[in-house]
Formats: structure tokens, C-alpha cells, sequence
């Protein structure tokens, strides 16, 4: 019997890798529209103005100048303060600095242009961290106002109005202090959307409509709690064009197909956790997508017409606290490709299912710029 090999080495035989697309595709006939549903359009109101600057922490850059770009990773995930209390942790800043500038001039070297940091306040953002890598480096840096899964009772305690405007300083005034701004809001929900969370999603739609800014997500698939969000989202009068659901490439293909036909840009961004987890694997939940089944139902939305809806990233971390010491050599040894796992494992993986060059550079050239170009 004749094999393929996947570029991650994994060998399936021909009739099972025909089996994973054929099943896939039997998606794409719920598929067939391209333009947005009449619920979506509808949502969306009159064609929103084209906006052509996107910040970065080095500053404004036209978003011609984007390129190949990563839509959900972190420079370090960690917990607010930490660098300033006890950066020991990572390894201490100078060594931290000189390791990820190390691992962006490498991903830059094979083709990666820009990344979408996805890191809030109570991630452990530090600005100017960013900005001194972002330096070194020469990788494009997005930096994130809004919020994740960890709020303090200082947080937990505040208003709709008062999130808001902290958004809105950080877009518009600086971040920590500086005037490095935001150029992407980020919340996140876990699964379920509790009241700080339903408190998040209205504050960043506020900040979004105030500011232009577009809003990435953090929702686990598996629960369908990008739904939930996009029914927030809705009920407070922003565009689906004005959002990525994020993390939408471990969870079932009909839950994919409504968001991307409602009019919501999707985030296929934990691709390298489709692969095995060795016992004890930090981020890894149980019963994942496996790679195979996540780039059959990339192929299947591409093939409906749908690859002007999606980005890909790798959610990884340079640096990362959010579980044990111990455990961090596993999380490296699932993908120690990094950040560029996408550039050397998913996209050829891809590539052998089918996909095409041009649906490749959609996805993370054409579909990056034109998720920062929507208006307000």
C-alpha cells in the first residue's frame, strides 16, 4: 500500500489521507456561499471605511507593509507583575531578551514578517520588553490592550465604562506609562462566559468602536464559546468583520462554517497542538483535534470558498509561567519548532492535501491586512 509523509514525519496511508479530506470536505456543501449570511450583513450595517495604519510597538506602518503574519502568538505568557518582581523566573530579562531575539530572527529568515502578540495586562505584558526585542530583531510587533482569563479583584471590580476606557488610553495615549500603543484588542473567555467576561466583551466592543481598532478572542472551540461571543458582539452593534475568533482550529467543522458565514475571521491558531502530547503536557486538552483533522477542515473551508476568512498562528510562547518548571521541557518538546511551526509544518502540510499558493498567501498575507483595514 502506497504512504504519504507528512512533513512532520508521521506516515498515513494514501486511502486514509484521502479519507481525512473526503471527510472534511463533506463539510463543504453547508459552504457554498462565500458572501456573508444575511444575519451577518445585517449585523455589519453599510461597508465600514478602509483603514490603512496599523500600530506596532516600533510605531505606525502602512498595512502594505504586514507581510507574512502570525495571527495569536506571545512573546512571554506569564502573570502581571512578574517581570518586574521576580524575572528570575524567565530566566532573568537580558537572557530572555537575547533568546527571543534569537527566535524571531530566525522565524524573519524564513518568511515570517509580523506577529500579532496576544498578551494583556494580566499575561505579564511589559512594553518595553516588546519594544527592546522588537528592536533586535527587526520582527514586526503588534502589541494587545484588553484583557485574558485572570483578572484580579482591582479588575473584577470594574465597570464596563471604566474597561473601556483603559482600552481606549492604551490605543490611543500608551501603554505602562509610554506612547507605544496598542494596535489590537484581545479578550478572552473560558468555558463559559462569566460576569467579568461578559463585562470584558462589551468593553472592548466600546474600545473598538471608539478607536478602530479590531478584536482577536481567546475561545475554546471544543465548547463553542465563540458563539457565545459573537452573539455579544452582535447585541452590541459591532461588525463580524471586526473580529477573529481565535483558537477555531480544535473545534467542530459546522461550528467553523457558522462563524466564517456569519461574516467573523477565524483564528486557526493552535496548529501545533494537534500533534502527540506526551503524558503530562501542559496546554494540551484532552481529546484535541489531531493534525490531520484540522488541516482536512482548513481544506474543506478553502475548498467552499472560505479562505478569505481564515489566519493561522501557533499560540506559543518565547517564554512561559502559566504551569510548572517541570513542565515546560514538555511544552517545548510538543513543538520545538516555536513559532515557526506553521512556516514548517502546517503549510506543507497543506500544501501536500492541495491547498494552493495563492490560498496559502491569503491566509496569511491578504487576510491579516484586510482584518486591520477594516473601519469603524
Amino acid at each position: 500500500m502506497s504512504t504519504t509523509k507528512t512533513d512532520d514525519g508521521t506516515r498515513i496511508s494514501r486511502r486514509e489521507a484521502i479519507g481525512h479530506v473526503a471527510t472534511a470536505l463533506g463539510i463543504a456543501s453547508a459552504l457554498k456561499v462565500e458572501t456573508p449570511s444575511l444575519h451577518a450583513q445585517r449585523a455589519e450595517g453599510p461597508a465600514p471605511a478602509r483603514r490603512t495604519t496599523v500600530q506596532t510597538v516600533l510605531g505606525p506602518i502602512n498595512s502594505s507593509r504586514l507581510g507574512f503574519t502570525l495571527s495569536h502568538e506571545h512573546i512571554a505568557a506569564s502573570s502581571a507583575g512578574i517581570w518586574q518582581a521576580w524575572p528570575e523566573l524567565l530566566g532573568g530579562r537580558a537572557s530572555f531578551v537575547r533568546t527571543a531575539v534569537d527566535q524571531l530572527k530566525r522565524a524573519k529568515d524564513e518568511g515570517v514578517v509580523s506577529i500579532i502578540d496576544c498578551t494583556t495586562i494580566d499575561l505579564g505584558r511589559d512594553i518595553r520588553l516588546m519594544e527592546e526585542i522588537a528592536k533586535k530583531s527587526g520582527m514586526q510587533l503588534i502589541a494587545s490592550t484588553g484583557h485574558w482569563l485572570d483578572p484580579s479583584n482591582t479588575m473584577r471590580s470594574r465597570t464596563i465604562e471604566e474597561l473601556a476606557n483603559l482600552f481606549i488610553h492604551e490605543a490611543t495615549v500608551g501603554i505602562e506609562g509610554t506612547d507605544i500603543r496598542a494596535g489590537i484588542i484581545k479578550v478572552a473567555n473560558g468555558a463559559m462566559i462569566d460576569p467579568f467576561g461578559d463585562k470584558l466583551l462589551r468593553a472592548a466592543v466600546r474600545a473598538s468602536k471608539a478607536t478602530g481598532l479590531p478584536i482577536t478572542t481567546h475561545s475554546p472551540g471544543p465548547q463553542r464559546v465563540g458563539e457565545k461571543q459573537a452573539a455579544i458582539f452582535e447585541e452590541e452593534g459591532l461588525a463580524p468583520a471586526k473580529v477573529c475568533i481565535g483558537h477555531t482550529d480544535n473545534s467542530p467543522a459546522d461550528y467553523q462554517s457558522g462563524l466564517v458565514r456569519r461574516g467573523y475571521y477565524v483564528g486557526m491558531d493552535q496548529l501545533p497542538r494537534g500533534g502527540p502530547a506526551p503524558p503530562g503536557t501542559p496546554l494540551q486538552g484532552a481529546g484535541a483535534l489531531t493534525w490531520e483533522q484540522r488541516y482536512a477542515q482548513i481544506k474543506a473551508l478553502i475548498d467552499a470558498g472560505f479562505a478569505n476568512r481564515l489566519m493561522l498562528g501557533n499560540d506559543h510562547s518565547l517564554g512561559m509561567t502559566l504551569q510548572a518548571t517541570a513542565a515546560d521541557p514538555l511544552r517545548v518538546a510538543q513543538n520545538p519548532d516555536g513559532v515557526l511551526f506553521v512556516v514548517r509544518k502546517a503549510i506543507p502540510a497543506l500544501k501536500a492535501l492541495g491547498v494552493s499558493d495563492q490560498s496559502i498567501r491569503t491566509m496569511t498575507v491578504d487576510v491579516p491586512r484586510r482584518f486591520f483595514e477594516v473601519g469603524t
